[in-house]
């Protein structure tokens, strides 16, 4: 934990980052519904991957410290867990007690945190709840910069709400602020000073899996994810955390998150 931090910044992002089932269970509510969207894609569905042995890499066996940011489109409520549960082996998800590697990510606090027993549940499962329409001085939005500069993988769907288009909607700048907050406590410039990687990856049939206001999801259809290559941030991080130029801050939040796109 950033030892610059304020104590009670430091409490708060130690009780938001915690197993609250323990470190066994947080491997075991993983591996549990990993397992299931696992059967619901494999057996249920058809899945094909093009560039999986690069999305291993970079996921499994990136230099310890070098942080990853996973940003892909979102087209149903069941993309995550269910991609990765497909693309990852499922031994991955039960030892994450022994590795600490899989992905942290962030639900909206109105319907991953209805109730304690949900909100542990989602927090067991590495899921932070961010709250709409507050602003990006968030805490959990602080502590995942803080947590990849560190090292640890964080999937973002930039237009942090489902889609049911298929089409890439309106990004938002909050991913850009996790990036820029990453550069800066990575305090690199390049991915080889510790800069943290940004690998987009693109889906489509998941929406067939899953339609709009689905309570079952369906079998038999087909379910493909392209994987692209890193995003280039090196323009987008020199303008990151310039103290004293909030404005320049801002228009590099949303210059990072339309990077994106591109």
């Amino acid at each position: 934990m950033d030892s610059l931090l304020e104590p009670e910044e430091r409490l708060s992002e130690e009780q938001l980052l915690r197993a609250p089932w323990g470190s066994l269970g947080r491997s075991l509510t993983l591996g549990v519904v990993a397992w299931g969207c696992k059967m619901l894609l494999s057996v249920g569905n058809t899945i094909t991957f093009e560039g999986r042995a690069d999305f291993l890499q970079h996921t499994m066996e990136r230099p310890p410290g070098l942080g990853l940011i996973t940003v892909s489109n979102h087209t149903s409520t069941l993309d995550d867990p269910a991609l990765f549960s497909a693309i990852l082996p499922l031994s991955y998800f039960f030892t994450e007690h022994q590795h600490g590697g899989m992905r942290w990510t962030l639900c909206a606090k109105e319907l991953c945190y209805k109730n304690a027993l949900l909100g542990q549940f989602f927090q067991s499962g590495k899921t932070l709840p961010i709250e709409r329409g507050v602003g990006l001085d968030q805490l959990s939005l602080r502590s995942m910069g803080r947590a990849v500069g560190r090292g640890d993988w964080l999937h973002l769907f930039p237009e942090s709400r489902v889609n049911y288009t298929g089409t890439l909607g309106t990004l938002r700048w909050g991913v850009g602020k996790v990036i820029c907050d990453a550069m800066r406590h990575s305090g690199g410039r390049s991915v080889g000073a510790g800069q943290p990687t940004v690998l987009p990856f693109y889906h489509t049939g998941m929406g067939e899996v899953m339609p709009y206001r689905a309570v079952v999801p369906s079998v038999g259809r087909w379910v493909h994810i392209l994987v692209g290559q890193p995003v280039e941030l090196e323009d987008i991080s020199c303008r990151c955390n310039r103290p004293g130029h909030d404005q320049k801050q801002v228009g590099a939040w949303g210059g990072a998150a339309l990077a994106l796109c591109c």
